[in-house]
């Protein structure tokens, strides 16, 4: 076997195995982010999660109403104490979306422009952080029923869902797939994100 071959014969072994380690990685990242490596909540750790949080979930509640403002739908969701990881903003009158980011630091909700809409400072920022961190939660969504986001699954979330008004048709919030009804307060929620919603009895 001459040498010029045997190199090329190690260069294609090369290529190959670097091919197959990088179509692995690949497969890796795409499992990691659809949630195949995160813990999967049955229907009953879910229960148990809010009913042992319930108390620090309504004053999170309580507190949410209190500094939203009025005419504005928000959206929060905390990466950690520092990096807002999802913030939507939408206009109640039109329910059209005027600001919507992803992966931002926390100080980015003082600035001018936002500070107009929303007129929170540092500190009322940090309350919020830490009533979520006090339900062992990560967001929370104004809506009906309120949308308490527990812990992600990949682009998916479980959220502890809320009800508000007693007028709401909680017939909607029980399909055994993406809502499940707990009571006439909550309903539990696995929302898929990008992929769609997912199943609980898939989840069991």
């Amino acid at each position: 076997m001459s040498k010029i071959f045997k190199y090329v014969l190690i260069g294609l072994a090369i290529v190959f195995g670097l091919f197959i380690i990088g179509a692995i990685a690949l497969n890796i990242m795409v499992a990691s982010a659809f949630g195949a490596f995160d813990k999967n909540y049955s229907v009953s750790e879910l229960k148990e999660e809010y009913y042992s949080n319930e108390k620090a979930i309504d004053d999170l509640i309580v507190y949410f109403n209190e500094i939203k403002p009025k005419d504005k739908i928000l959206a929060i969701e905390f990466e950690d104490d520092e990096t807002i990881g999802r913030l939507v903003i939408q206009d109640k009158e039109s329910d059209s979306t005027f600001f919507q980011h992803w992966d931002f630091s926390k100080d980015t909700l003082i600035t001018s422009d936002l500070k107009s809409k929303l007129g929170w400072d540092l500190e009322t920022i940090e309350i919020l952080k830490e009533k979520l961190d006090n339900a062992d939660c990560i967001s929370i969504e104004d809506d009906e029923p309120i949308k308490i986001g527990f812990k992600r699954s990949g682009m998916g979330m479980y959220s502890f869902d809320i009800f508000q008004d007693k007028m709401t048709d909680r017939n909607k919030f029980n399909n055994n797939c993406q809502y499940i009804l707990v009571s006439n307060k909550l309903a539990l929620e696995y929302g898929g994100g990008a992929i769609g919603p997912q199943c609980f009895q898939n989840l069991k």
